[in-house]
């Protein structure tokens, strides 16, 4: 097997959302691999400074497109300009997502719910329509970003949870379509990940430290995971390593889905029945 660098070397990908988090971590991964890589969000300046960053210590190319996902046309264009600019594309990361306010269904807006439709569940069919024609081409790959929460749920994310579930089955719709023309389509759920978002959030409740505690623990493994794990999970899928999986929708979440109990009780009871029998001789 070759390395991944040496498959990868002077492939084009698209990455909606690589200006910070996710988004940043899929491209680093990309450009380290020698990959020329457009990156595509709605600010600008952080763009940029994400794009020539990457740039100069990947040994790819990175360059920046402003674009807001939850316009066809601004994704048309964007497709565009990487077959303009490269003559072919190999690879599109639809990540870019929005996350609304934590509220009961009954309490959220219609106005807020459409919202989060258009920029995560539409924002990634756009991607998917515009870059499948120049894919075919190059039997390239699509890699869609879901979340755990689309398999098992959490209170007051009804918006949020409804795009990234509707972005499973599309994943898995688009596997059948497309498989005929050699084009893989995947996603990817991530759990719990130290982005940005999560620090910003982190500093905003009474205790950070506990809160961190407490999202970090959602992992069997104690810990969030990083954007760069993420951006390893997307290179492998968008290579030849994964030339046989399509239709995925892959846990990266340190098992928090795993278990119908709270974390480590099952253990504490039965390490606590242990000793219990071990005083009655039963071993």
């Amino acid at each position: 097997m070759k390395p991944i660098e040496q498959l990868m070397k002077g492939k084009i990908a698209i990455v909606t959302g690589g200006n910070t988090g996710i988004g940043y971590g899929c491209a680093e991964a990309f450009v380290d691999a020698g990959m020329n890589v457009i990156i595509a969000a709605r600010r600008e300046d952080l763009g940029i400074k994400a794009a020539a960053t990457l740039s100069e210590h990947g040994s790819g190319e990175c360059l920046f497109f402003p674009c807001d996902v939850s316009q066809p046309e601004q994704v048309k264009t964007l497709v565009e300009y990487a077959i303009e600019k490269y003559g072919q594309l190999d690879a599109i990361v639809n990540n870019a997502g929005y996350v609304p306010a934590h509220l009961d269904a009954c309490d959220m807006s219609i106005e807020s719910y459409q919202k989060v439709l258009a920029c995560n569940l539409c924002g990634e069919f756009y991607g998917c329509k515009y870059a499948i024609p120049y894919l075919r081409k190059t039997q390239g790959a699509i890699v869609n970003m879901s979340s755990i929460i689309a398999k098992v749920g959490q209170e007051q994310t009804v918006g949020y949870s409804s795009t990234k579930g509707g972005i499973i089955s599309m994943t898995q719709t688009l596997a059948i379509e497309e498989a005929r023309y050699g084009v893989r389509v995947n996603a990817i759920c991530p759990g719990h990940i130290v982005t940005d978002l999560f620090l910003n959030e982190m500093q905003k409740v009474a205790d950070p430290e506990a809160y961190a505690e407490r999202c970090n623990n959602y992992s069997w493994m104690g810990r969030g995971g990083t954007p760069e794990e993420i951006g390893m999970t997307a290179l492998f899928l968008i290579s030849p390593w994964a030339s046989y999986i399509t239709g995925v929708a892959l846990n990266v979440s340190g098992g928090m889905e795993l278990g119908t109990v709270p974390k480590y009780y099952a253990f504490d009871a039965s390490a606590e029945r242990m000793k219990e029998d071990e005083a009655r001789g039963n071993y």
